[in-house]
């Protein structure tokens, strides 16, 4: 029997700007580990999209848990970088997209919180031809366009 492929999709990002929400928003199935509303070691998810189960990590944001990122992205097909328009590119942002430009993982940013701030993400070390999506999480807008995005960016 011949066993289909499953994907590992991470999602990355700075403290609060919505990796939570926007997992939860993907996923049909979920759990965290958190303490006082704040991930502590990870987010995990999983959807099925095309007949094909997507596994789906969130990682905490905050720069003393990089070695949590480091764990959840061995082995990953893909990553969504979350980024909070109201304050833009972060110092840990910024530090997540140089490592997955190394590692050559396909990666869609998810300009968040556009309900909030319309802002463009701009940086240089984003890649120019980098999907940006506008997103907002806590309703959804965007955020499953942009799985598909990203979904098709690692197929191909």
């Amino acid at each position: 029997m011949k066993r289909k492929k499953e994907l590992k999709i991470v999602v990355l990002g700075s403290y609060n700007s919505g990796k939570t929400t926007t997992l939860e928003t993907i996923c049909e199935k979920k759990a965290k580990i958190e303490y006082k509303g704040t991930t502590i070691a990870l987010d995990y998810g999983n959807t099925i999209i095309d007949g094909e189960k997507v596994h789906i990590f969130g990682s905490p944001g905050q720069e003393r848990f990089e070695f949590m990122r480091e764990i959840l992205s061995q082995g990953l097909d893909g990553a969504i970088v979350v980024i909070d328009s109201s304050k833009g590119l972060t110092n840990v942002d910024e530090a997540i997209i140089n490592k997955l430009n190394l590692q050559d993982v396909p990666y869609v940013l998810f300009a968040n919180k556009q309900d909030i701030s319309k802002n463009i993400i701009e940086h240089h070390t984003i890649k120019p031809d980098t999907p940006i999506i506008p997103t907002v999480a806590t309703s959804g807008h965007g955020v499953s366009e942009g799985l598909l995005t990203l979904i098709k960016m690692i197929k191909t």
